[in-house]
């Protein structure tokens, strides 16, 4: 059974006290599930119509177009990663889907000559991006404070944060392009972000629950899905639960749009002083949100 909440109202328009009530809420899941269905979250629901239609329009260009658009460590990974382009963090395979990349870059890493040129075919999806950013931000807020933290602890690490929009297209006929030999889309992982946010257009996605149970999260009119990720669980030290994922192989062509909220480039996350002791020893090695996480995209794309 997948968790419901009924929000306050959009992240951006949150008092105090409504991060307290929603902190209240999700408090019980993010420590059991890790993953649940926001509603009355102020997307709008035409503005994700659009979105599906830039998607639409994008992913039927010729190849040679889309491959303009390549995502390499040079565009900071922005951009367009052709089907079988990533390599599965399970087996010999690749992902049976194609991806694209919008949001933020870091002046830490060398920059495209312009940024705007892997945004210039989605400006619904960058509008979208704002929304769910906000968001983000407000749930970020509410795991803190049911962790006992201030309700601003994680800001400190979203100064310049490297939040991203992934634009999924996953077609019937890709499993057999790529010759699968599995019997998923996308392999079982648990996302590099502290949370993220998805909307699907066809059931596809599976999480698993905390007996290794798969579940297939259904499409639910004007609710999106939200699951924790591995820096929420890391600087938790396991109180809220990452949710593993993956995505079935699908009967008809399939969109996503999967947001990830995550923090600064080159901030170490690790277990949390305040959360580990002689009782609850740290559970997880220090990740560097910049060269850890490069050298995880290098892996699986690179050539």
């Amino acid at each position: 059974m997948i968790p419901h909440v009924q929000l306050p109202g959009p992240a951006g328009e949150w008092t105090s006290k409504d991060r307290q009530s929603v902190a209240e809420r999700i408090g019980g899941i993010c420590r059991k599930e890790g993953y649940f269905f926001v509603h009355n979250h102020g997307v709008p629901a035409e503005l994700l119509k659009e979105v599906y239609a830039e998607m639409q329009r994008f992913y039927r260009l010729p190849p040679e177009e889309k491959s303009k658009y390549d995502a390499t460590e040079k565009s900071q990974f922005l951009g367009y990663r052709g089907l079988g382009r990533e390599k599965s963090r399970t087996h010999a395979g690749t992902e049976a889907c194609e991806q694209y990349r919008i949001g933020n870059t870091t002046p830490d890493l060398a920059l495209p000559e312009s940024v705007d040129f892997y945004h210039e075919h989605f400006p619904k999806s960058l509008e979208l991006f704002g929304h769910l950013t906000r968001l983000g931000d407000g749930l970020l807020a509410a795991c803190a404070l049911d962790l006992g933290l201030e309700e601003d602890f994680f800001s400190a690490h979203l100064g310049a944060p490297l939040h991203r929009l992934g634009l999924n297209y996953y077609g019937a006929s890709h499993l057999s392009r790529v010759g699968s030999k599995v019997d998923y889309a996308m392999s079982p992982h648990v996302d590099l972000s502290l949370l993220t946010i998805l909307d699907q257009d066809e059931p596809g996605l599976d999480v698993r629950d905390t007996d290794g149970t798969w579940l297939e999260v259904p499409s639910v009119d004007s609710a999106l899905f939200v699951f924790l990720a591995d820096y929420v669980q890391r600087w938790s030290n396991g109180r809220h639960r990452a949710a593993p994922h993956r995505v079935s192989a699908v009967r008809r062509d399939r969109m996503s749009v999967q947001y990830k909220h995550r923090p600064d480039y080159g901030v170490v996350i690790a277990p949390l002083e305040a959360l580990t002791g002689p009782d609850e020893p740290a559970k997880y090695a220090p990740l560097d949100t910049g060269s850890d996480y490069v050298a995880v995209l290098r892996s699986i794309l690179g050539r």
